[in-house]
């Protein structure tokens, strides 16, 4: 008798937890959307990582070539494997990942890494600014979100995708 009265109370109570596993922690569709994309289960979607220059802009450097999103490119780009790709969806797909400070700190975006996601259809890329530790994400070229992180995971990455980078490996 015990044993009925068990089994409906266990089946609430994973219907409760279930909905909750799969909260995002991005409240706007798009970049639902964008996380969606990126995640290295949608094997139709290519990943690049880029270097960009991350100097101030006061700085004065030209650069000719390829931009992204008004940053230029520094380095060629690097295909992301399935293993990197999956340690990248699993830091993006984290909400741990993501920081909210009630004051953002006093700093100019200036991203070093850029990761290009491509299919036939969409193109989202993910701009990693580790001076302020911020990311922003664009949808076919729209910025669709933006947030502080933590970054030791993903430092980690891209340590490991820009292996002989003298900035990337000094990164702390």
């Amino acid at each position: 008798m015990n044993r009925m009265h068990v089994s409906p109370i266990l089946g609430l109570a994973c219907l409760m937890i279930l909905p909750s596993c799969q909260k995002s922690h991005w409240k706007n569709d798009a970049m639902k959307t964008a996380i969606a994309k990126t995640s290295f289960a949608n094997t139709d979607m290519t990943c690049q990582a880029y270097r960009v220059d991350d100097s101030y802009p006061s700085e004065g450097k030209k650069q000719e070539g390829d931009s992204l999103h008004g940053y230029p490119i520094i380095s060629d780009a690097v295909t992301l494997t399935l293993e990197s790709r999956k340690e990248l969806s699993s830091i993006m797909e984290d909400s741990d990942t993501y920081i909210r400070h009630s004051t953002p700190p006093d700093c100019l975006f200036r991203p070093g890494i850029a990761f290009r996601f491509n299919d036939k259809k969409t193109t989202v890329d993910l701009l990693v600014c580790f001076t302020c530790n911020e990311l922003r994400y664009y949808l076919d070229g729209k910025v669709v979100g933006q947030s502080f992180f933590k970054p030791r995971e993903l430092r980690s990455l891209v340590k490991k995708l820009f292996p002989t980078d003298r900035q990337i490996q000094s990164l702390e």
